[in-house]
Formats: C-alpha cells, sequence, structure tokens
C-alpha cells in the first residue's frame, strides 16, 4: 500500500475539502446506471431514445448520462450547478419541496426535463433534457447527494478510505464503486439487476422524486451518526456501506427506465 508523507497528506485533503459537490457516482456510476436503464427499455422506448442520441453522433446514452457533470462548467450551463443536490438542514428528517433553493435543486431540475421530455419533439433541446433528467435521477439516488450544504454533501467530512485519505462524498461517489468492480465491469450492473426479482422491481417503482430523495436523507443521517473524526472505513464497512450502494445504483436504474417509458410513450408527445 503506498505511504503518503504527512505533507502529500495535507495537501490532498485541502483539495478534497475545496471541492464542490461532484458527480453522484461518478462517471462509472452514471454510465452503469444509464446503462443498465436502456436495456430494461421496451424496443419502442429505446428507437425513441436512440432516435434522440443520434442527434449526437458517436455519443451512446450511458457516455451521453456524464454530460451534465462536464457541461456545469461552461458558461452557458453554469446555471445548472445547483441542480445536482438538494439541502436540507441538520436538524431535517424529512425532505420537502420548500427545501428546493430559489436556484432550483434536484427535485426541480427532475420535474422540469421530465415536462420537457413529454412534450418537445425530437430536437437538441429534448436531447439535452434527456440527458440532464437521467443524470439527475442518478443524483437522486446517491445520499450525499440529499444532505448538508455546511459540509458541501460530504466533501469537507475527512475519513480514511482502505488508509488512504478520503472524505465521505469521495467515498459514496467512486470510492466503494471502484472497489465493488464497477470500474473494471461497464456490464456490472445490468448484470446483477438481471438477479433481481421482479417483485422487487415493482416496488422499487413506486413513490416519485420526493420519496426517493427521503430514502437518500434516511441514508445520508444514518452514514452521518457512524462518522467520527479521522475515522477508517475498512473491508467490513465497504461490505456494509457497498450493499447500500449496489441497491441505490439497482433502484435508479429501474425508476429512470420506468421514468422514461412514461416520459418518452408515443401518445405523450
Amino acid at each position: 500500500m503506498m505511504k503518503f508523507s504527512s505533507v502529500t497528506s495535507i495537501l490532498l485533503l485541502c483539495c478534497l475539502f475545496g471541492a464542490s459537490q461532484a458527480s453522484a457516482f461518478s462517471r462509472t456510476g452514471h454510465q452503469q446506471i444509464c446503462q443498465a436503464a436502456y436495456q430494461l427499455l421496451s424496443k419502442d422506448t429505446q428507437q425513441q431514445l436512440d432516435a434522440l442520441l443520434a442527434l449526437q453522433p458517436n455519443q451512446s446514452f450511458a457516455e451521453g448520462c456524464v454530460w451534465p457533470d462536464e457541461a456545469r462548467g461552461e458558461a452557458a450551463y453554469r446555471y445548472t450547478a445547483p441542480h445536482h443536490f438538494i439541502n436540507v438542514a441538520r436538524a431535517a428528517r424529512e425532505v420537502k419541496a420548500r427545501d428546493c433553493a430559489t436556484v432550483g435543486c434536484l427535485l426541480s431540475a427532475i420535474k422540469h426535463h421530465g415536462a420537457l421530455l413529454k412534450k418537445l419533439p425530437v430536437n437538441e433541446q429534448k436531447r439535452q433534457s434527456l440527458l440532464f433528467f437521467s443524470h439527475f435521477i442518478a443524483d437522486l439516488h446517491q445520499p450525499l447527494h440529499v444532505s448538508y450544504a455546511d459540509d458541501q454533501g460530504g466533501n469537507k467530512t475527512a475519513l480514511y478510505f482502505l488508509k488512504q485519505p478520503s472524505n465521505l462524498h469521495g467515498v459514496w461517489d467512486r470510492a466503494l464503486l471502484t472497489e465493488l468492480g464497477y470500474e473494471q465491469n461497464a456490464q456490472l450492473l445490468a448484470e446483477k439487476l438481471a438477479k433481481v426479482t421482479a417483485a422487487n422491481k415493482q416496488l422499487w417503482r413506486q413513490g416519485d422524486a420526493l420519496s426517493w430523495a427521503n430514502e437518500s436523507l434516511a441514508e445520508t443521517i444514518h452514514i452521518y451518526q457512524r462518522y467520527r473524526p479521522g475515522m477508517l472505513l475498512d473491508d467490513k464497512a465497504i461490505q456494509r456501506d457497498g450493499a447500500i450502494a449496489e441497491r441505490r445504483l439497482q433502484q435508479a436504474a429501474v425508476r429512470l427506465a420506468a421514468l422514461l417509458e412514461l416520459h418518452l410513450k408515443t401518445d405523450a408527445r
């Protein structure tokens, strides 16, 4: 295992603390969710989705789902930065619609782009809404994208992951998925979803964005309750938290597929 000098560790932690709320589930997580969701779609909905993707040649749905994280660094899309998360008060035990900031949040962005998917013809604006909508559904299922402004979604909470300095957000964003093999196998989520019962998938389809945000908040509360300054996340913690992260990935894919069936069905246009 690589050893970090104290100076290197401090510099790395400072960089981590300075980060804003980052992409949920990282590039890998977003690609896995969208790829798995695509495979759950009916042929008709796949064809409609393919028609939108064809407006940007050589970009798959999985690749396109990462684009909103890249776009928010551009001047034209900077306004979308607050749409990747929703903050609540530290004492909150429930997400409410009023928690959405005036500049927008995950809930308002999902509602906005869902409406555009239903009403727009096949054009560039609809293609972008498809990618924003799909990306934000994934974000909604990363627990720390429903959390606290003063901690920037866990970016300011330091810990050690397998003896390496990290923070809460980084662990849930990427480290867990890397350890579980998602970066090595692009089909891993789809393979695991194939083993989920139809009854469980049907159960996951119930609810709406607000209820799914509350699921994430419940996990966030537990994550912070377990936190101790300087704590080390070891193999036992990875097994515990990894199971939660995998379930959220699976739920995101199933729910995204169901919503795309609803919003892209022929008679909805």
